[in-house]
């Protein structure tokens, strides 16, 4: 167990007086305080390191800044926000002292720390240390992720999975298939994520392994909200911030922040969605992480009001943002859609079509298809769709009936009660309709309906 083993370490530590043994027992000791969310047990770790047998290494405390996932309101800004500086601090750190690679992706030093462990792979498959070379190579896949090199993150996670399972090493083995299962859920591949994850979770929530179960939970409510299943996607993705729960964590519950607050926003649960923005913010503030810089302004501009332009626009103007295609891409189809909604086809065509192309560069299915019917949905009114019929196809059975009862001018509520939905639910369908048809009113949604009828 993560906990027992930190325990152990760090009462190891207290009895070596050489400080190359402390530095690597307090490294170990904070890496199994961070498996299980424990960020009280991580800080005792660092306590011991900084003491002075170890604080004297040159830039040794601001390389121990990057174990934190501490978004609190006191949380001092690291001296690592210079991404020049982050990154040349990252290449010349030796690898134990690099934080897991979900931290790193949210310090926004994951190319340097790509770069590290790829000079690194080489070496492992002279020396045939399959185990530490499996590791290496879930932490490589999980970097090209981000960084849209998904068909070397495939293989990478791939080739890392089988001497992990061969060794009998499950919590290596369950990182390469988190890599997996988030390339599963991205695609739009339900039975790989549904697979990678129930592989995961059968020896990561009896053993505590909170890190790996998170990243489980993250798969799959990614899968949910990219194939447009908000509320199953949102009840997903509150456990990553539920106390107490087996996939609470707060590394994880910052990376799915966006995801989030964007089921959040679909389901009419804004409270939830300024919460996540908040502590994007925060963190950006605190790290200046492209990404989190990136996705606070989109989750922001998702909440709608005067500043949500402004913030769309923020979002595509975040420096190093491009390095995270994913991302970025989400932020252009977000963006593309508000501008859709407000009747600004011309200038939405433009940033749903650069989604469009990055989606089907990536091999991001949902997505393509999401931005797919967008595009088509802002042409001409003469050319969009070529009859009001086609466009009443392209909603859901669900979605069909919930347009019937509102072009019959029922309230939500009414409709709620005959489909045995809950009202809320009713609006969100009826958002997914207005977006679908390009249309904003219930009056537009009679004089379509009525069009569509057959004679």
């Amino acid at each position: 167990m993560p906990e027992m083993a930190h325990h152990f370490l760090i009462t190891d530590m207290k009895r070596v007086p050489e400080p190359g043994t402390a530095l690597e027992l307090g490294t170990l000791a904070m890496r199994a305080a961070w498996s299980v969310g424990r960020g009280d047990l991580r800080d005792r770790a660092l306590e011991l390191l900084l003491e002075d047998d170890v604080a004297g290494r040159t830039g040794l405390p601001g390389t121990l800044a990057w174990w934190s996932d501490d978004v609190s309101a006191d949380a001092a800004p690291a001296d690592t926000c210079d991404l020049g500086d982050a990154a040349a601090r990252a290449r010349t750190t030796i690898l134990p002292l690099l934080p897991p690679t979900p931290l790193a992706l949210a310090w926004g030093i994951d190319k340097p720390m790509a770069d590290a462990l790829r000079r690194r792979l080489p070496h492992l498959r002279r020396r045939s240390e399959r185990a530490r070379l499996a590791a290496a190579l879930a932490q490589t896949g999980m970097l090209d992720n981000a960084a849209g090199r998904w068909p070397p993150a495939e293989s990478s996670a791939a080739e890392g999975l089988r001497p992990a399972q061969d060794l009998g090493a499950d919590h290596i083995a369950s990182h390469c298939r988190t890599s997996l299962g988030w390339l599963a859920a991205a695609r739009g591949d339900e039975r790989a994520v549904a697979e990678a994850t129930a592989r995961t979770l059968e020896t990561s929530l009896p053993q505590g392994v909170r890190a790996l179960s998170a990243a489980a939970y993250w798969n799959r409510g990614m899968a949910s909200l990219f194939r447009e299943c908000p509320e199953e996607a949102l009840d997903i993705l509150v456990r990553l911030t539920e106390p107490g729960h087996g996939a609470e964590h707060p590394t994880f519950a910052l990376l799915a922040a966006l995801d989030t607050a964007e089921a959040a926003v679909r389901v009419g649960r804004s409270d939830l969605a300024d919460e996540r923005v908040r502590v994007l913010e925060a963190w950006a503030r605190r790290t200046g992480a492209p990404w989190a810089r990136c996705a606070a302004h989109v989750t922001r501009g998702l909440l709608g009001g005067a500043r949500a332009e402004g913030a769309f626009r923020a979002a595509l103007d975040v420096p190093g943002a491009r390095s995270h295609p994913l991302l970025y891409a989400r932020a252009q189809l977000s963006y593309g859609e508000w501008l859709r909604r407000g009747r600004r086809r011309t200038e939405a065509r433009v940033r749903i079509g650069a989604a469009l192309e990055a989606f089907d560069r990536l091999g991001a299915e949902p997505l393509r298809q999401r931005a797919q019917r967008e595009q088509d949905l802002t042409g001409a009114p003469g050319l969009r769709g070529s009859s009001d019929t086609g466009a009443m196809n392209r909603l859901t059975a669900q979605e069909q009936r919930v347009a019937q009862l509102a072009a019959e001018q029922l309230t939500n509520r009414e409709i709620g009660v005959q489909l045995r939905i809950s009202h809320r639910t009713v609006g969100h369908h009826l958002g997914n309709v207005f977006a679908k048809l390009g249309i904003n009113t219930r009056t537009e949604l009679s004089h379509l309906h009525a069009g569509c009828e057959p004679p």
